[in-house]
C-alpha cells in the first residue's frame, strides 16, 4: 500500500514536472512559432512591410533559427519584389529551377537580354522554361510569339507555383493588349487576380489595360495605388504609363516626376522620346512628335512599348496624309 501510494506520488511529481517544462517550452519557443507563422502568410499575400518587419524582430531575437530555409528564403523573396542590387550575386550560387528562375526575372528587369536568355536556357523545356520564354518574347515585341509559347496544351503549366501561374495569366494579358485582343486580356487578368488578388504586378497589369483603353479615372485611380507601394522598385513600363496619363491630365508636376524617374533606367532615354513624343503630338507638333517616336524606336525599344510606338507613328501618319488632303482639296477649291 505505501509502496504504491510513493508511486503514485513518484508519477505527480513527474506529471507535474512535464507540465512546468512544457509551459517553460511553449513560452520560450511560442512566440518565435508565432512569428514564423507571421512570416509566412504576410509573404503569401505580399505584405511586403510585414515581411521586413517579422525578419527584422527574427533577426535581432530568433539566433539560429534564422538559419532556418524558410527565413533564407524569406529574405531572398524581399530583396526580389524591393529590387534588391545585390540580390543577383546571391542567386547565381543555386543552381535549383526556382532560383535560377528568379535569377532570369532580374535580368529581364534589368534589360539585361542576353544574359536573360543564357539562363532560360538552362531550364530547356520545363514549363518554367517555357514561361520564360514566353516573357522573352513579350520583351522582345512578340506577342504572337508569347501567346503561342504560354498557351502550348502539351505543357503541364498546374506544376508551376501559384506565382508562376499568376505570372503566366499576366503575360498573356499583355500579349493580348499588345495584339488587341480585349476579351482575352480581361480574361487572363481576372484568372491572375482569382490565383493571387493580392499580388501587386496584378494592379500593374490592370493599370497598363486602363491606360491602353483609354480609362482614365480607373488609371488615376490604379496609379495612387501603386504609388502608396512605395516599397516597389522604379519600373520603366510603369513611369512612362504614368507620364502618359499626366499628360491626358495635363499635370506638369507628375510629367516631370515621371521624365526624372526615367533617367537612368533600362531603356530609359527610349521612353523619355517616347513621352516626349506624345506630349507634342498632343499639341499639335506632328513632325517633332514624329521624329521622337522615331528617335525611340531606333533606342532599342522592346516589349508593349515598341508596340505602342509603332501604333503612334502609324496615327501620326494617317493624321498628317489626312491633312495634306485637306489642304489639297482646300487649295483647289481656292484656285
Amino acid at each position: 500500500m505505501l509502496k504504491r501510494r510513493k508511486r503514485g506520488q513518484r508519477r505527480r511529481r513527474q506529471a507535474t514536472l512535464l507540465l512546468f517544462f512544457l509551459a517553460i517550452l511553449m513560452l520560450t519557443v511560442g512566440p518565435f512559432l508565432w512569428r514564423l507563422e507571421s512570416l509566412r502568410h504576410a509573404e503569401s499575400v505580399y505584405d511586403v512591410q510585414k515581411v521586413k518587419g517579422e525578419l527584422l524582430w527574427l533577426e535581432g531575437h530568433g539566433g539560429l533559427l534564422n538559419n532556418l530555409e524558410l527565413i533564407q528564403e524569406a529574405k531572398l523573396w524581399l530583396e526580389l519584389n524591393v529590387g534588391s542590387k545585390g540580390l543577383e550575386t546571391k542567386l547565381v550560387a543555386y543552381q535549383d529551377e526556382k532560383h535560377r528562375f528568379w535569377l532570369f526575372l532580374i535580368y529581364l528587369q534589368e534589360g539585361k537580354l542576353t544574359e536573360a536568355q543564357n539562363v532560360i536556357n538552362q531550364l530547356d523545356k520545363t514549363p518554367q522554361g517555357q514561361l520564360g520564354q514566353g516573357l522573352m518574347s513579350l520583351a522582345k515585341g512578340d506577342a504572337q510569339e508569347t501567346r503561342r509559347l504560354l498557351d502550348e496544351t502539351e505543357m503541364d503549366w498546374k506544376t508551376l507555383s501559384r506565382q508562376e501561374q499568376n505570372l503566366r495569366c499576366l503575360t498573356l494579358a499583355q500579349a493580348a493588349l499588345i495584339i488587341g485582343d480585349n476579351q482575352s486580356i480581361h480574361a487572363e487578368l481576372l484568372r491572375a487576380q482569382q490565383l493571387e488578388p493580392n499580388n501587386p504586378a496584378c494592379l500593374s497589369v490592370e493599370f497598363d489595360v486602363a491606360i491602353g483603353e483609354g480609362q482614365w479615372a480607373k488609371a488615376l485611380e490604379l496609379s495612387d495605388s501603386i504609388d502608396a507601394q512605395t516599397w516597389r522598385p522604379k519600373n520603366a513600363l510603369f513611369e512612362t504609363k504614368k507620364a502618359v496619363l499626366a499628360i491626358h491630365e495635363n499635370n506638369i508636376q507628375k510629367l516631370s516626376e515621371s521624365l526624372t524617374a526615367l533617367k537612368g533606367l533600362p531603356q530609359g532615354d527610349a521612353c523619355i522620346n517616347y513621352v516626349k513624343g506624345i506630349e507634342v503630338i498632343k499639341k499639335g507638333e506632328l513632325q517633332e512628335g514624329k521624329n521622337l517616336l522615331e528617335r525611340a524606336l531606333k533606342s532599342g525599344f522592346e516589349g508593349g512599348l515598341k508596340a505602342d510606338t509603332q501604333k503612334a507613328l502609324q496615327q501620326v501618319t494617317e493624321r498628317q496624309k489626312a491633312d495634306q488632303v485637306l489642304r489639297a482639296v482646300v487649295d483647289g477649291n481656292a484656285e
